[in-house]
């Protein structure tokens, strides 16, 4: 209600009787866009009276500057102090270094000058006196990359002692971090690399460098540091990096956190890995890492109590925020790859992302228009031959790996027609979007491009994971039922995908392989146990002829063995398998081995005891509070099926 042209606010939740009229301004609108005087008459004003116009009078704003412009300019003050410190420190290390080298010249210099003698021009109180200053080398000139920020970054010079933090000498870390953007970095672009290494060695960003030792030391190809000097060296570095993380949530410790659970990935499925994983997803969600606010949609789903201060990010440059939203997806991949591998739920939920894909490497610190993220839309066009491009591709598939993974560890009563035939229909749709995804990929992301690019590799490795799985559970059920019979069709499709693997596996070289992600040892893993599953109940070949395809997927995981502990593992059970197959008494463990309900983690507890693990000497295997067994739930279920024959197929897919 208005009286006099004078609007009272209203609204007052807490029922307050009186509220303070709000104030307008002098001059109508119409009046100020005319430039013509006003005499501010309510509710209409004389001039536009006679011209008949509309009169509306605004709100006028209130004095003084916007909320939060002094928090901030103190934000953007105290970060050009901080910057401004840096560079001090930095320049005092460089002197520190050239500073007993000019003592040592200087030394040498005033000595010939002593013996000049009367006619020495160096001789007498007015003879020109030598000034460190005067010779003291010019400061190299570094130029800005386009990737890089517009301020000074500090020399890369450690102000710390590296040996008293448990790190390294320098020489071996300036390695470490090459090689870890030569074979880690390609599948999970973290960083910026040029302002990674122009503030790797600043105290706050050390624990980082601890998170490269862990991910990096496996690739080392010098004999020195020794073998037991590398194991004490991640050994400490995987310490520091989970006391920083317990104690502080982070940007950068989340980084270092994700370096650490790719660590435990590699080493494979078990209670290191999924509390590495929730620890990561739980700061995620802490750092508001899912949720980016868009400039061109206004959120309306806002809570009334939240942690998040509104002026977080408002003075990030491009590059922090490109590495946040980097370190999202990277947690969101070892989240989907982690639940896969312990036949759990993920812990991000993709209804709730709110975030754009990540930018190539080429876009950072350029202006541009991001794309969202949209979970259950088709594959998208490629923007240029880019490994952003794959990576979104890779982000795509990887939500569809959490459907088909809800999928498989989906309850169904067995007993119930209906709940059978709605599992089946989920099925069938699933494997129809699976198909058309991979059909609209662009040309150039279904075709091996002509150079090794890991981001490809995995695109179709996860792909083919995918089906493998459905496609495995669909042939083989593990418990009995009238309404889920055996689907002889899936055993086809699940035949060419290993195949699919087998030729991709084994056309990869030595150095290859050690580019590629940790997962895909579980993919090669997945492809040999179903395999073999399909050699071992007599849909394969003759029962005493091995699988052609079998050998090359294990020479993978052997090779693979040699950085990652998780394909020693895998090959193992395998070779168990093969060389108990002609036991008088049947194979060891092969009802369990092809029991479909069983995960990786599961048949690594209870085969594992029966295999002697031949573990690379590279890998440490202490015990510590994260290696606590945890119960196989697959005990709880129902009885495996016994043997599988022509009478029980089903053609349901």
């Amino acid at each position: 209600m208005s009286t006099d042209g004078q609007d009272t606010a209203d609204g007052d939740i807490l029922g307050s009787p009186s509220k303070r009229p709000r104030t307008l301004s002098k001059a109508c609108e119409t009046c100020k866009q005319k430039k013509t005087r006003c005499d501010s008459s309510r509710p209409h004003c004389g001039t536009c009276r006679r011209t008949g116009t509309a009169c509306i009078y605004r709100e006028k704003g209130q004095p003084g500057l916007r909320p939060g412009y002094g928090k901030a300019i103190e934000q953007r003050l105290s970060l050009l102090e901080n910057n401004m410190e840096k560079i001090n420190q930095s320049i005092q290390d460089v002197l520190n270094h050239v500073r007993p080298d000019i003592a040592a010249q200087s030394t040498v210099l005033e000595a010939p000058a002593r013996d000049a003698g009367p006619s020495g021009r160096n001789n007498g109180p007015d003879a020109q006196m030598w000034q460190p200053s005067q010779q003291l080398p010019e400061m190299p000139y570094f130029p800005a990359s386009p990737l890089m920020e517009r301020l000074p970054a500090p020399l890369s010079l450690p102000p710390l002692d590296l040996a008293e933090r448990g790190l390294p000498p320098g020489p071996v870390l300036q390695e470490l971090v090459e090689l870890f953007f030569e074979l880690v970095h390609p599948y999970i672009p973290l960083f910026c690399k040029q302002n990674f290494t122009a503030n790797m060695f600043t105290p706050e960003r050390q624990i980082l460098l601890h998170g490269i030792v862990v991910a990096s030391f496996r690739f080392w190809r010098k004999q020195v540091p020794s073998a037991e000097e590398r194991d004490s060296y991640v050994k400490t570095s995987r310490e520091q990096v989970l006391l920083k993380t317990i104690d502080n949530c982070t940007l950068v410790s989340t980084q270092a956190l994700a370096l650490l659970a790719l660590d435990a990935i590699g080493q494979g499925p078990g209670p290191r890995t999924l509390n590495l994983t929730a620890m990561l997803v739980t700061a995620a969600h802490q750092l508001g890492l899912g949720k980016s606010a868009s400039p061109t949609t206004p959120e309306t789903n806002t809570p009334l109590v939240r942690n998040e201060d509104p002026d977080d990010g408002m003075d990030s440059s491009s590059i922090a925020v490109e590495e946040k939203r980097r370190l999202f997806w990277t947690i969101y991949s070892l989240d989907r790859f982690s639940s896969v591998s312990h036949g759990q739920s993920g812990g991000i939920d993709t209804k709730t992302v709110k975030m754009p894909y990540p930018s190539s490497d080429e876009d950072w610190g350029q202006t541009m228009t991001p794309e969202w993220f949209q979970a259950g839309v088709q594959a998208k066009p490629a923007h240029g031959h880019c490994p952003a491009s794959l990576w979104h591709h890779n982000i795509d598939l990887l939500a569809l790996l959490d459907r088909s993974n809800q999928l498989l560890i989906q309850p169904v009563n067995l007993s119930l027609p209906a709940h059978c035939q709605e599992w089946q229909s989920i099925f069938r749709r699933l494997d129809i979007t699976m198909s058309t995804w991979f059909e609209n990929l662009p040309k150039e992301v279904r075709e091996r491009p002509a150079a090794f690019d890991p981001m490809w590799f995995m695109l179709h490795a996860t792909f083919h994971l995918i089906n493998i799985r459905m496609y495995t559970v669909a042939a083989f059920p593990s418990t009995t039922s009238p309404y889920l019979r055996p689907s002889s069709s899936a055993r086809g499709r699940c035949r060419q995908a290993i195949r699919t693997v087998a030729s991709l596996a084994s056309s990869l070289q030595a150095q290859e392989l050690d580019r590629l992600h940790p997962m895909f040892a579980f993919v090669v893993w997945v492809a040999a146990r179903s395999l073999i599953i399909l050699w071992t109940t007599g849909y394969e070949n003759a029962y005493g002829s091995t699988p052609t395809d079998l050998e090359p997927l294990l020479n993978v995981l052997r090779q693979m063995a040699t950085r990652w502990l998780c394909a020693q593992r895998y090959a193992d059970i395998i070779q168990l398998i093969l060389d108990t197959k002609n036991n008088p008494g049947g194979p060891t463990g092969l009802e369990i081995f092809n029991d479909t309900r069983r995960t990786s983690y599961g048949l690594q507890n209870l085969l594992g005891t029966l295999v002697v693990h031949r573990v690379p000497d590279v890998f440490p295997n202490p015990f510590d509070f994260l290696d606590i067994p945890l119960l196989d739930v697959g005990d709880l279920t129902a009885p495996r099926m016994g043997v599988f024959g022509a009478e029980n197929d089903g053609e349901w897919l």
